[in-house]
């Protein structure tokens, strides 16, 4: 051979060389995950790479290199590699990717299939995840001013985080507790719902730390924000008792009949509640609204007692004053000047400008409920006459005397006057059995009083058109609502029933008031007692509060706040 082959020689060696560096038919990568250049992969993905073919498993985790490497997969065990057939998986579930970072996925040249068929070449390719979650807005928002006291707070967060992080992560100075709801079908939404009501005209700080989106990246810093309340205002809500399922009474609260709009549901406030440590021994009996629904009247009684003191409470700031009487029902008059009430069964008076006390009926057995006239100026009530046998009474507040209904001499009580003023439901016990009746005021004759339903009422109330009233017939879940057109009562459709259905199932101590056509009441739901609100034609029924794990309180006394008329 002369020196023109040696040049030849040397070219096909070096060819066969790379031939065989590179192997026939190599194995190749068909598809990545994340793709070449992806932005804002979760934090928390996997890395998937597949081959078209089989793969020496061995070959290829020894040049696979992430790049900046996780710095938790040195000593963490569920980093690791996972095989699907031909796909090789990085898992890293206890170590997340970094946020907001530009991470290289390399396979370094030499990965071979089954047959030692290999690549030598390198494959590399980079993606960036996403960035830390963000706290987008809150409302009310920062220096907001007049905030209502019964509100609940709106987080929204740029992407879905994680509730169980949100709870422990918000902070409310001054402190108040509060649920956590999470807006229906988005994560990424929540409600700070106060358990009570915030204070008037006081500034409240929010400040949010160290919450985790679903991937558990955590917000940067700390977000605050701060807004001031403004005056109290109670109109419209309908007050009620609230305690613990099979427990009595510990405190007062209101709930709008309006749902919240971003939760679809009504969330109940607390106005006045007992210590913790009060109420492993008292409880509270019933309450009334001041006329103006900024103070509240209540019975503080030990478990079990069937009276107890009497308190006025300023809703705003949630001072008490004890009134040093007690009684066993409480009612304030429409003109806010003084309470009446039951005690041991004698009606008394107690005004509050000068702290006078007096007797207005303590010579029979008074029982409740006792009614006042719109004016303030007349009671209704019955009182056994004789013992045993209940006879119904007006009592002139002016003159201080009582009179009973001329004419009646029917056994009758659970009295309940018309808004107007003008009549008075009541239940008569005639011959044929309990029925209710209408005494009409103004009216003379045979029209003074006639039957409006043979219902046996155990509790009624008047809507605001003087022509229609709610009964309760029967007691707990057996209870039942029936709404009675008084002029047409033997009519079709003058006597329905409004409960009794799936949305309605029961109903029990109605309560209308005068500024709205709908009734409050109480429903037995699963056993538990529940505030709901339907309106006047019986449509429409509502539960306004719900027995949960973090909400568990049952709710009865229903009494719309007088304040909106």
């Amino acid at each position: 051979m002369d020196d023109r082959g040696v040049p030849f020689l040397l070219a096909t060696f070096l060819l066969t060389a790379a031939l065989a560096a590179c192997s026939a038919d190599p194995p190749k990568i068909v598809s990545i995950d994340p793709s070449r250049g992806a932005g804002d992969v979760p934090t928390n993905q996997d890395i998937r790479v597949e081959f078209d073919r089989p793969m020496d498993h061995a070959s290829v985790e020894g040049r696979f290199e992430l790049k900046p490497a996780l710095p938790g997969c040195a000593v963490s065990a569920r980093c690791r590699f996972v095989w699907n057939r031909n796909a090789l998986i990085f898992t890293h579930k206890s170590v997340n990717l970094d946020p907001a970072t530009t991470y290289t996925v390399a396979l370094h040249g030499g990965y071979a299939d089954l047959s030692g068929r290999h690549d030598s070449f390198e494959r590399s390719w980079t993606f960036t995840t996403e960035s830390r979650p963000t706290l987008q807005r809150i409302d009310p928002g920062n220096r907001a001013t007049g905030v209502a006291p019964d509100r609940n707070i709106l987080l929204s967060f740029n992407r879905a985080m994680d509730p169980t992080t949100i709870q422990a992560a918000v902070r409310i100075d001054p402190d108040i507790p509060f649920l956590l709801r999470q807006r229906p079908g988005d994560s990424a939404q929540f409600d700070i719902v106060p358990l009570a009501l915030l204070q008037p005209n006081t500034q409240y700080t929010v400040s949010i730390e160290g919450a985790l989106d679903m991937h558990q990246n955590a917000m940067v810093g700390r977000v605050e924000s701060r807004f001031r309340t403004g005056a109290q205002s109670l109109a419209r809500k309908l007050g009620y008792l609230m305690g613990e399922r099979g427990q009595p009474a510990f405190g007062v609260a209101v709930v709008d009949p309006h749902p919240d709009s971003f939760l679809e549901e009504s969330t109940p406030k607390q106005v006045f509640t007992l210590s913790d440590t009060e109420r492993a021994s008292t409880s509270l009996l019933g309450f009334d609204w001041a006329p103006d629904g900024q103070q509240l009247v209540v019975i503080e009684n030990t478990i079990g007692a069937l009276e107890g003191r009497v308190l006025i409470v300023t809703v705003a700031t949630g001072e008490t004053q004890d009134l040093r009487v007690e009684a066993s029902s409480v009612y304030w008059t429409p003109d806010g000047t003084s309470i009446v009430y039951l005690s041991r069964n004698r009606l008394r008076q107690y005004q509050l400008a000068g702290a006078h006390d007096r007797p207005l009926v303590d010579d029979l057995p008074v029982r409740a409920p006792v009614t006042f006239s719109p004016d303030g100026k007349f009671l209704a009530f019955a009182a056994e006459d004789p013992p045993g046998t209940p006879r119904l009474f007006i009592y002139n507040l002016d003159l201080r005397s009582r009179y009973p209904p001329p004419g009646l001499t029917d056994p009758a009580d659970q009295p309940s006057w018309s808004a107007d003023g003008t009549k008075l439901a009541f239940r008569r016990m005639a011959a044929q059995g309990p029925e209710t009746w209408i005494y009409d005021l103004t009216a003379s004759g045979t029209g003074t009083y006639f039957r409006a339903a043979a219902l046996d009422a155990r509790a009624i109330t008047w809507l605001n058109d003087n022509g229609t009233i709610v009964i309760a017939v029967g007691d707990g879940a057996t209870s039942m609502l029936y709404r009675v057109n008084i002029f047409a009562s033997q009519e079709a459709g003058g006597v329905s029933k409004v409960t009794g259905t799936a949305d309605a199932p029961n109903g029990s101590a109605p309560d209308a008031p005068l500024y709205d056509r709908r009734i409050g009441y109480v429903a037995t739901i699963d056993g538990v007692p529940q505030i709901c609100v339907m309106n006047a034609d019986g449509s429409r029924p509502q539960q306004l509060t719900r027995w949960a794990a973090n909400f568990p309180y049952t709710g009865f006394a229903p009494s719309w706040n007088p304040a909106g008329q």
